[in-house]
């Protein structure tokens, strides 16, 4: 099967059967701003815990220095590496990673010391860091609206939506934005990360009304 990602891959002189878009989706846009204060509260939390672990005198004081120097880590990354950490989406979900792995033992931390209350809220927060686990890591491989024999798909927070080509009532493709229209009167609009060649447009174009006829 041919395959495009638009702007990224080379051209081919069959037309290929499935199109790559990669486009600004706002709810990922806000999430990727929103990554350093994540990682700044997940720091703060695992800091609160090492230092309140000391002042009970806690035998266990290699888990303290650890927490201490993640906690450390975490607040350089944030105060002086935020850019890289946007530029390296894989790195971010590392460190996001790092940080569930380090709550959840927390967590299992304070319940073994009888501290059930505090023990749970620790596994809900290393579940919430979970979901933003999850959606980080499909950012790198969603972040596009695929044009598809069967149909569209739209990248979405939890889980990609595939509208069919029968639910389709119209497709717009322009140089530096597409919009889809379906049936249902749903306007789905999105600005392209790289502006589309003219061939790129035209190939797009026909595409689409090629499988709307069909469908």
């Amino acid at each position: 099967m041919d395959y495009v990602a638009i702007g990224i891959s080379a051209k081919t002189t069959a037309m290929p059967t499935q199109y790559s878009i990669p486009v600004i989706h706002p709810p990922f846009e806000l999430l990727k701003r929103s990554s350093g204060i994540f990682h700044f509260i997940a720091a703060s939390v695992i800091l609160i815990n090492g230092i309140h672990h000391f002042q009970i005198h806690h035998p266990a004081k290699i888990i303290c220095y650890c927490q201490l120097l993640l906690a450390a880590d975490i607040y350089l990354v944030v105060f002086f590496g935020a850019g890289f950490l946007a530029d390296t989406p894989g790195m971010n979900c590392i460190f996001r990673l790092i940080e569930l792995l380090t709550i959840l033992g927390i967590g299992i931390l304070l319940i073994s010391d009888q501290h059930i209350l505090l023990g749970w809220v620790h596994f809900l927060l290393s579940a919430g860091y979970g979901l933003l686990l999850y959606r980080e890591y499909r950012i790198i491989h969603s972040e596009a609206v695929d044009i598809k024999p069967t149909g569209i798909t739209i990248p979405d927070f939890l889980s990609d939506a595939e509208i069919s080509w029968y639910d389709i009532k119209s497709v717009i493709p322009r140089y530096h934005s597409i919009f889809i229209e379906t049936l249902r009167n749903r306007k789905i609009y999105f600005q392209l990360r790289t502006n589309l060649k003219i061939e790129e447009l035209q190939q797009i174009d026909e595409f689409c009304r090629q499988h709307q006829q069909n469908g």
